[in-house]
This record gives structure tokens, C-alpha cells and sequence, in this order.
């Protein structure tokens, strides 16, 4: 799968707050063309944008977003409180509604899809750009490798089943450090509790004023692991992907 460069587009209408893409005459049908499972997946040659977010669950919008993209891999954050620390590991800020803006306004003009690994980051785009719901929804490749494990390869979704435990469904990385799947997952990364990690952020850099050198070192490590967390997410989501699509070309 190829990924282009931005050109420059369609807005997305980000400048106003996040409406109801309802309102935007949105099918309501949320059902995904595309999935790992699916014939126009396994049928495409369009370039794909991969992103990945983390957030906490209450919260409306990311506080992190990776992109894998023709500017390569970029990580950006969101949250005001987390400016100072993300400009401590280089990243770039930008409030989610311009970066979903340009997300789908490049996707668009690029003629790509956009790639997650589940159905959430597929709704933040549509609610952050209702007036593109209904693009956005036919061109969002879910990339949720579960069923097409549990179909495929019963023993490797049996054996991620038993990582992840008896609360929860097998996720990314169940599958990620599976030795058949040739990933070389940092087993540091194992522990991280993204939602976590941002609540304790967010109260240490409001007791600082934001400033990120005034955190302690668990605090910056808890950070910076939670970074590389995400950008694992994004760069383990286009392996499995691949792992999908090369099984599939393989002679029956």
C-alpha cells in the first residue's frame, strides 16, 4: 500500500466546534466497507494514511495522535495542559480538529484511505469533520485484525485470547508479540496504561503551571514510554496489516 504526499484541498470545517454528522444528512449506516476481512481490502492499490490515538475515556477528543503518512511518522498532541512536554520530545502541537481536518482534506485529495485499528478513531474523524461523515465512512479501512485471526489462524487467537485474559478482548498487541507474526514488539510497552498515564500528566503539569522540567522522572519516562506507545500502535497496525495481505496473495 502506497502513501502520497499532502496536496493542498478541501477544508473540512474545522475552524467551527464538532457538530452532529447527523445534521450533515449522514446514512447512519456504521457498518465499514473496508476490513481485513472484506474484498475491496484485499482488493486495494490506494495509498493509506494509518493513525492512531490515545485518549481517556471520558475525554471528547485525543490528547495524541500518531501519523504514519507521506511526511513519514508524526506524533502530535492536543491538550493544552501537555504543550510544554510534547515541545520536550519534539512534537507537534496542534488542536484535533486541525489535524483531523488535514487528515481527511490529504485522504481526499490523495484519493487514500484512512486506516485505525477500530471503529473510535473512524467516529472522532466524522465528528471532528460532519460534513465529510459519509466520505469518511466509505473510505475508513477498520484494521481490527480479531476476526480475521479468529477465522485464519485459530491457534495464534486462541494463544492472544490467553495474553490478553479472561476481562477483555484480544487486542493490537496480543497479536503484535505472537512470534508467527514477525514483529519485534518492546516488551517495556507492555505494562503502559495510556489512560492512565494522561490523567497523572495532567494533574502533575496543573500543579506546575505546565512546565514540563518541573516533573519528576517517573513522570517524563511515563511520558515519553506513553509516545512510544502510540507510535507502536500505528507501526505494529500497518505490520499486521501487512502479515493479512500477504497471506492473502499466497496460492491455495
Amino acid at each position: 500500500m502506497r502513501i502520497l504526499p499532502p496536496k493542498g484541498g478541501m477544508g473540512c470545517g474545522w475552524g467551527r466546534l464538532r457538530g452532529d454528522f447527523r445534521n450533515y444528512g449522514y446514512t447512519g449506516d456504521l457498518m465499514p466497507r473496508y476490513t481485513l476481512q472484506s474484498t475491496p481490502f484485499l482488493n486495494n492499490t490506494r495509498p493509506v494514511i494509518w493513525l492512531d490515538v490515545e485518549k481517556r475515556k471520558a475525554d471528547p477528543e485525543p490528547a495524541l495522535t500518531t501519523v504514519v503518512w507521506a511526511e513519514g511518522l508524526k506524533t502530535y498532541a492536543h491538550d493544552a495542559i501537555l504543550a510544554a512536554s510534547a515541545k520536550a520530545r519534539g512534537l507537534e502541537f496542534q488542536p484535533w480538529l486541525e489535524l483531523a481536518a488535514k487528515i481527511v482534506e490529504v485522504a481526499i485529495a490523495t484519493e487514500s484511505l484512512i486506516a485505525g485499528y477500530s471503529i473510535p478513531e473512524r467516529d472522532l474523524l466524522m465528528t471532528a469533520c460532519p460534513e465529510h461523515a459519509e466520505w469518511i465512512k466509505e473510505h475508513y479501512l477498520n484494521a481490527n485484525a480479531a476476526k480475521w485471526f479468529r477465522n485464519n489462524r485459530p491457534k495464534l487467537y486462541a494463544e492472544a485470547c490467553r495474553m490478553a485474559g479472561e476481562h477483555r478482548n484480544p487486542g493490537l498487541k496480543d497479536f503484535l508479540i505472537q512470534p508467527a507474526v514477525g514483529y519485534e514488539y518492546k516488551k517495556y510497552l507492555l505494562d503502559v496504561q495510556p489512560g492512565s498515564i494522561l490523567g497523572r500528566m495532567r494533574k502533575l503539569l496543573a500543579k506546575r503551571a505546565g512546565v514540563h522540567r518541573e516533573l519528576t522522572n517517573e513522570a517524563r519516562r511515563d511520558w515519553t514510554n506513553l509516545i512510544e506507545y502510540n507510535r507502536q500502535d500505528v507501526l505494529g497496525m500497518i505490520h499486521l496489516v501487512g502479515y493479512v495481505k500477504a497471506d492473502a496473495a499466497e496460492p491455495r
